[in-house]
This record gives structure tokens, sequence and C-alpha cells, in this order.
């Protein structure tokens, strides 16, 4: 990790409940993390690990309790938030009529970002993909569509990168680049989380978190 304590980002969670009606997910959830952590998020199917990815994204809120993003020391603001979390999930699709550099091209125009092309490229290529960018993602399996997400994801090189079921549908080989991408974001002083009831998985990272311990 090349940056400096006061440069990593670091995500604050202090009280956190999430309800849907009369449901309670959990509630009275804190924790901290900096720049360089990594955490997987446990608990059975239900148990609320995806909706905590999304509010740990800034895309869900709380029912209860705050979730801050802070990146070079300052705290962001509501709106941009979202911008600085990279999530990769089930729900979170890419258009299969077009390529996966396509869908990276738009992605990097509306997102405004420098150096669109080198992005694209080398975002393409962390997943394997430098091969078939030009090819259509309705031609891919889900689990080639899984890494052009997770390339979409690491395309702004987000200080933030949540993972919903990250191995889902991959093979061997796409096991081992999501393992690559963890340890390459975590050195460069990013901080990942995963939600995951695979133990196997979950060993990949440094800390836990059950979700089903705090309802």
């Amino acid at each position: 990790m090349s940056q400096s304590p006061s440069a990593l980002p670091v995500v604050t969670v202090c009280g956190l409940a999430r309800r849907f009606g009369r449901r309670l997910l959990f509630r009275d959830l804190s924790i901290a993390l900096s720049g360089g952590d990594s955490l997987a998020v446990t608990g059975a199917n239900g148990s609320g690990k995806s909706t905590l990815l999304r509010m740990l994204a800034g895309v869900l809120p709380p029912s209860e309790g705050t979730v801050s993003l802070s990146v070079r020391g300052s705290a962001l603001s509501k709106e941009a938030h979202p911008l600085h979390a990279g999530l990769v999930a089930p729900y979170a699709n890419v258009y299969a009529g077009l390529s996966p550099w396509e869908n990276l091209r738009f992605i990097a125009r509306a997102r405004c970002l420098r150096d669109q092309r080198a992005r694209i490229e080398a975002a393409l290529a962390s997943v394997g993909l430098a091969r078939r960018m030009h090819e259509r993602v309705a031609t891919f399996s889900s689990g080639m569509t899984q890494r052009v997400k997770l390339a979409a994801a690491l395309l702004a090189e987000p200080p933030l990168l949540l993972l919903d079921e990250p191995n889902e549908h991959l093979d061997e080989e796409g096991r081992r680049v999501i393992s690559s991408i963890i340890e390459n974001s975590v050195r460069r002083g990013a901080i990942v989380v995963a939600a995951t009831n695979d133990a196997r998985e979950a060993a990949e990272y440094a800390r836990t978190l059950c979700v089903e311990e705090y309802r």
C-alpha cells in the first residue's frame, strides 16, 4: 500500500438497522473499515447480506443508523457516495446487446472518466476478457457475463469494492480471477467487502461479519 493513512478510504457504520415492513433483517450493526481491509459478510440466504452491501454502496437508505464513506480525509455526500463504490451483484446488469468494450465505454463516458481507453483495456484485461472485448455480451455464458460486471465495477478504481456472491457461475479460472482482484484491490488501498455463504470464499478475507448476529 503506497498511500499514507490519511489518504486511505474509510467506511464507518453506526447503529445500522434495516426493516422491510415488520420484518427486521438486522439492527445495532456498527463497524469501521479502512483502506486495505477486506471483509466477508456471511449468513443464510435471506439474512440481509445483499441488503447490507447495497447500504454500504449508498444506494439503499438505512431504517436506522448511518453509513459514511470518506475519501482522502473528507466525508462524501449522499450523492457522491455511490460514485465511489463499485458494486458487483446479480441484480447489477450490463447491456447484453453491447460488447464488453461498449458497455465500459458507456460507463466511462457517463462518469466522465479520464484516460478512458486505457482504463477500459486494463479493466477487461484484469478479468481475462482482453480477447473477447468486442463480442456481444448476449453470446456469453453466465460466468463470462459476471466478468463483464466485475470489469465495470473496477473501471473507476473505486475506493470501495462490493462483491455480492462474486463467485456465482464462475469456474475455477474465474475464481482465481476474483482472488487476484481482491488481492490487488487491497494492495492499492481499497476496501473490499463481499457477501457470501461459502466458507471457502469467506476464508479469503481478513475479517468476517455474520449478519445473523445482529437481530
